[in-house]
């Protein structure tokens, strides 16, 4: 009798979530419907959770919870009971994207949940099973119990967003080349740190700007002087430090002209010039 009383007694376990990594629960093209009603609901402002749960997702507890869910995860719906709940920009450029737009807008949607975003980062460009597709979905924490609907709802997402073609229990990635999402699209003005100088390509010389073409005191031209000074010569490791001449020339009438054409021919063999 003692013992029959004390499991009586014990408590019945409660329900409730398996824990794991979160993914979404319902469908990309079910959760596009609800953020097309979303933005509806929400144009004139900010709605309470009772408005979003009766007007938009149609379900209340439980129920209602996961679509909410699934909605933040997709990135359509954003805000929590102290400020209220609103459509995202991606809802709102869903809802107003005409027809030929729409694939890249529901690739950004599909890739914004963690799990979906790393199983398609791991076989992007491949051709994998459905079996693959679990054992990854377990290595990132998706619960045991889990994995197939998992797999299955992120199948059907990337489908919808024509990421993936299925051919049996064959998944077919597309490269993620083929990809364009908010966070792939560069800035202007943006360079990469780590690309070399040579792929930014060399500033041009603009002889134009603020060098003339007048000659110096001396006789050189200052353009020629420009040219040295970005001469290849100076980059290369045999450079070193060059001597520095001060060359007067005279002027008269008994000056010998052959003689002064070898004087700077030598002058400008070594540089001076």
């Amino acid at each position: 009798m003692t013992e029959v009383s004390e499991k009586a007694d014990r408590p019945m376990p409660k329900g409730g979530r398996k824990g794991g990594a979160t993914f979404p629960r319902i469908k990309l093209d079910e959760a596009i419907g609800f953020a097309r009603k979303l933005v509806g609901k929400t144009h004139t402002g900010p709605q309470p959770q009772d408005v979003i749960l009766s007007g938009v997702i149609g379900a209340k507890g439980g129920r209602g919870g996961i679509r909410m869910s699934a909605l933040k995860q997709y990135g359509f719906l954003k805000g929590d009971q102290k400020v209220n709940f609103s459509a995202c920009d991606l809802a709102k450029k869903i809802a107003a994207a005409p027809a030929e737009e729409l694939s890249s807008l529901f690739r950004q949607a599909i890739l914004k949940p963690t799990v979906f975003k790393k199983l398609f980062d791991t076989f992007h460009g491949d051709t994998v099973s459905k079996s693959k597709l679990k054992q990854r979905a377990a290595d990132l924490n998706v619960h045991p119990d889990e994995t197939e609907t998992c797999v299955n709802l992120y199948v059907s997402g990337m489908t919808t967003a024509g990421l993936v073609t299925v051919e049996g229990e064959q998944v077919r990635h597309l490269a993620s080349s083929h990809v364009a999402t908010v966070s792939e699209i560069c800035v202007e003005g943006e360079t990469d740190p780590e690309m070399a100088d040579d792929e930014l390509g060399a500033p041009e010389l603009d002889y134009n700007s603020d060098i003339g073409t007048s000659m110096s005191a001396n006789g050189a031209d200052e353009r020629e002087e420009i040219d040295k000074a970005h001469s290849p010569r100076r980059h290369t490791a045999q450079s070193g430090p060059r001597a520095v001449f001060n060359v007067n020339v005279t002027l008269d009438s008994s000056l010998d002209i052959e003689k002064l054409q070898k004087q700077l021919e030598l002058l400008k063999h070594f540089g001076a010039i």
